[in-house]
């Protein structure tokens, strides 16, 4: 469905027409709610891609486990975890569960699910590496092991990319949700533009307030707030800084997040392999007109890797970086995506401080499914990203382990440095013999500060800053979540009055 000619003036015209986007309310008939999200499915809505955020803030996939507020493993589709002695998992699941096709949670469809994204041709990273299998052990219960005892594994079976869906789901390299997941709406119908989703009666928990709502695939922030503006949307994903001093405050949710805006630089080939010139670049690099100007003083200045939001990371360890070399013109390819206004502000300000430092600069700039292979590729000098450090598991250590050690999943900075890697690797066992969960959270803690320090020590990353999660929802609309790990914004409690949104 086209867009509307009022959001269409609204916004710019050309940021509207390449935006896409699906809106349409006549207004007749009761209130149903439009999401706009900011991000288009990369992998047909695969829960083995990013896409399975994009099904988990939809309130349609579940998992196995979910997080409290302390980051700690609490119950969803399954209701005990334990820990054997040789390192492996058994849990318990949750009886009376069907999937929206009407079959019936079960053992078997658990380990299936857990199996096909530990071997699927692009393991997510979660699971990447882990050796992990899933085997049933009775009707309801289920064993997990990984090739090494993994002690953050409930954690893990937390992450969106570990969904459960029903057997039919699954086609050889192929995973369609529609119709195969266990939460409280159901994707009825999936375009190219977005998905309708309706309740599922038969849910296990709480029925979901509305019976149905839709979700927009709008990429193009201008057009997100143009929508809401005009009451087209209803809720929207990630509002643009530099617009929200033109949206009434009763119509934003700001909350800390688990997200920092980095610099990740190419460790292995180009200019920046030499660390000297990395640590140039570090010191070129001042976050103050980001987090000031573009972010509109709603992101925090950085002081490492991990922000704010997570506040057992306060206590820094210091680190000491490589003395920079003085730049002799070398050329930076510098690069980043659309999707988040402000990377592309950003780019630009740190563009003209490394040419001032004496760099010459080139940059780049698309949408994130298009650029995303050739950032994992190493492609670009320079690589200017938003990265939720809690977003995969809840856990820190998961998030170090796929983007900074040798075999991580998402290294964009092509990182292999030992110490880095053993660093990482003495996380997942700081906490080994201990039984007492919270000492054994803090052990775990302090380890991801100590390896936080090792991994700035190699200049592969420039903490740029700590963004805040500023979700935009219309009057008469409630109960839309602000997560801080981002895995949630349509709940089964979301609901909207049959008055106008504007």
């Amino acid at each position: 469905m086209p867009l509307t000619r009022r959001t269409l003036l609204a916004a710019s015209a050309p940021l509207a027409l390449a935006a896409g986007g699906c809106f349409a309310d006549d207004g007749s008939g009761p209130a149903r709610l439009v999401l706009a999200n900011a991000l288009t499915p990369a992998a047909g809505l695969s829960p083995h891609s990013e896409d399975a955020f994009l099904l988990a803030r939809w309130s349609v996939a579940e998992t196995l486990l979910a997080l409290g507020d302390d980051g700690l493993p609490v119950p969803l589709l399954a209701v005990e975890w334990t820990q054997n002695p040789d390192g492996s998992w058994d849990l318990a699941l949750r009886d009376g569960v069907r999937f929206h096709d009407g079959t019936a949670l079960d053992a078997a469809a658990a380990a299936a699910a857990l199996n096909a994204a530990a071997t699927a041709p692009a393991p997510p990273r979660v699971v990447d590496g882990l050796g992990l299998t899933a085997e049933p052990t009775g009707d309801l219960t289920l064993r997990v092991t990984t090739a090494d005892p993994d002690p953050v594994l409930p954690q893990r079976l937390s992450s969106p990319q570990l969904a459960i869906l029903a057997p039919a789901a699954y086609s050889g390299d192929t995973v369609d949700p529609v119709g195969s997941a266990t939460g409280p709406y159901a994707i009825t119908e999936s375009t190219a533009t977005g998905v309708e989703l309706s309740r599922h009666d038969d849910y296990w928990g709480e029925p979901a307030a509305m019976d149905g709502y839709r979700a927009d695939y709008v990429p193009d922030a201008a057009t997100r707030v143009a929508a809401l503006r005009s009451g087209e949307a209803h809720v929207i994903e990630a509002v643009p800084y530099a617009q929200i001093a033109t949206l009434d405050e009763a119509r934003l949710q700001d909350a800390p997040t688990g997200r920092t805006v980095s610099l990740y630089l190419n460790t292995g080939a180009g200019p920046l392999a030499d660390p000297a010139l990395r640590a140039a670049v570090a010191a070129a690099v001042d976050p103050a007109p980001i987090t000031d100007d573009i972010y509109e003083g709603r992101a925090d200045a950085p002081e490492g890797l991990f922000g704010p939001a997570l506040a057992w990371a306060a206590d820094h360890r210091p680190r000491t970086l490589p003395e920079p070399a003085a730049p002799g013109g070398e050329t930076l390819a510098l690069a980043t995506y659309s999707n988040r206004a402000e990377l592309p502000e950003a780019l630009t300000v740190i563009a003209a401080q490394l040419e001032a430092a004496g760099f010459a600069v080139t940059t780049e700039v698309r949408e994130y499914n298009d650029i995303e292979p050739d950032m994992l590729a190493g492609a670009f000098d320079a690589f200017l990203m938003s990265r939720s450090v809690v977003q995969d598991s809840g856990d820190a250590y998961t998030y170090l382990a796929s983007d900074f050690t040798s075999e991580g999943g998402f290294n964009v900075s092509q990182l292999a440095d030992p110490d880095v890697d053993a660093a990482v690797a003495a996380v997942a066992t700081a906490a080994d013999g201990t039984a007492d969960p919270a000492e054994a959270a803090a052990l775990r803690q302090g380890a991801v500060l100590d390896a936080e320090a090792v991994v700035l020590a190699t200049v592969a990353v420039v903490p740029v800053a700590h963004e805040r999660l500023v979700t935009g929802v219309a009057q008469g609309v409630t109960d839309v979540a602000a997560d801080p790990r981002e895995r949630r914004i349509i709940t089964a409690a979301t609901a909207i009055d049959s008055g106008p949104h504007r």
